[in-house]
């Protein structure tokens, strides 16, 4: 029996700097036979060499052992880009990444490897950097960038206002909502969570009256849908899904429970915000912040006055004003305040749309 002395595998910067540790042979009959032990290093390629260790016993029985030398990997991979570095594309078209590819000198094709980081916000106008970044076996990295620009070419219409409903439909409140809006002829967007059977015809009834559904989630639970990509995705297309075989509505655009900014994703699986606003974006489906907050999330139950106040007070001329209000059973003050909203902003020279597919969204800067 041939034993190593020291480690079965010996990592060096080169191979001048391999120390032999030798190793002992021992045989059941002969006791220690290690003064006949032999040792022979071949290079198996570049980077590694194999040592060899042979014992044999009187009747010419004959024992082995082997010790592995790598030579360090100490050369980055070679990572470059398909396509051009620079991308300009208009607003609202999708960005087909044509990738990056990478060769190692030891790992060969690393380009399934590759980490594409980088957001491309199709709704808002500017210049973009996505990063490629590529790791070999031996830990060397290389990286590698894309501009990609986006050319504005939507607006929304001026002085809009959007009025967006969360959390609902609610059996209440929602139906003293559908009520106003139907007495004003005013459009909105609802972006629901899950509903009961019960809850349907309030669904039906919004898109029949010419509403806008979004999806906001089966389930609000931070902790649940934001564990992982695959975990929200499933709380998006579980309702999504639902929503269409009840009644035919394909929904096209979803509110980030606590906005694409929230910071509460944070404790659940940081950096999860930056891939999902993409993944949304590269299947097809908006999604839609807001830049007016009428107030009504705040636990300590605002009046229909402070509501309406607050919404007022936020919409601005010259550009599209997305309004965010919530419609569960809890918020019958902002049920109470919509008639006051609706005066006021038409009053200042405001009109109403609903988000539809040409609607460029509001869209809050990435927290995590």
């Amino acid at each position: 029996t041939v034993s190593l002395n020291g480690d079965a595998s010996v990592t060096v910067d080169r191979i001048e700097d391999y120390q032999e540790q030798g190793a002992s042979a021992l045989d059941n009959c002969d006791g220690d036979v290690t003064s006949g032990l032999t040792e022979r290093m071949d290079q198996v390629n570049d980077y590694t060499y194999q040592v060899t260790y042979q014992a044999s016993d009187k009747a010419g029985n004959t024992g082995t052992a082997v010790r592995q030398v790598i030579i360090r990997d100490v050369v980055a991979p070679e990572i470059s880009l398909k396509g051009e570095e620079t991308v300009t594309i208009k607003e609202r078209e999708k960005f087909e990444d044509p990738g990056a590819e990478a060769m190692d000198d030891r790992d060969g094709d690393i380009s399934d490897r590759i980490v594409r980081t980088g957001y491309v916000d199709i709704y808002r106008p500017g210049s973009y950097t996505v990063t490629y970044t590529v790791s070999d076996a031996g830990g060397n990295q290389a990286q590698t960038e894309r501009t990609v620009v986006v050319e504005q070419i939507y607006s929304n219409p001026k002085n809009s206002v959007y009025l967006t409903f969360d959390d609902g439909p609610s059996p209440d409140v929602t139906v003293q909502i559908l009520d106003t809006l139907a007495k004003n002829d005013v459009k909105a967007t609802f972006f629901i969570c899950d509903y009961s059977e019960s809850e349907l015809p309030l669904l039906k009834r919004m898109i029949a009256e010419g509403h806008t559904i979004g999806i906001h989630g089966y389930s609000h639970d931070y902790k649940t849908i934001y564990a992982s990509v695959d975990a929200f995705m499933d709380n998006i297309y579980n309702l999504k899904n639902k929503l269409k075989q009840d009644t035919g509505y394909d929904a096209f655009c979803i509110r980030f429970p606590g906005g694409s900014s929230n910071t509460v994703s944070k404790k659940y699986c940081p950096g999860i915000m930056t891939n999902l606003v993409q993944m949304m974006t590269d299947n097809g489906m908006m999604y839609v912040d807001w830049n007016v907050s009428s107030g009504d999330a705040s636990g300590k139950g605002l009046s229909a006055k402070k509501i309406a106040a607050n919404v007022c007070g936020g919409l601005k001329h010259d550009r599209g004003n997305i309004v965010l209000m919530h419609d569960t059973s809890a918020k019958q003050t902002t049920a109470d305040a919509l008639q006051k909203i609706i005066d006021c902003a038409k009053a200042d020279g405001y009109s109403f749309y609903p988000i539809t597919e040409d609607t460029v969204p509001v869209h809050q800067g990435l927290q995590n």
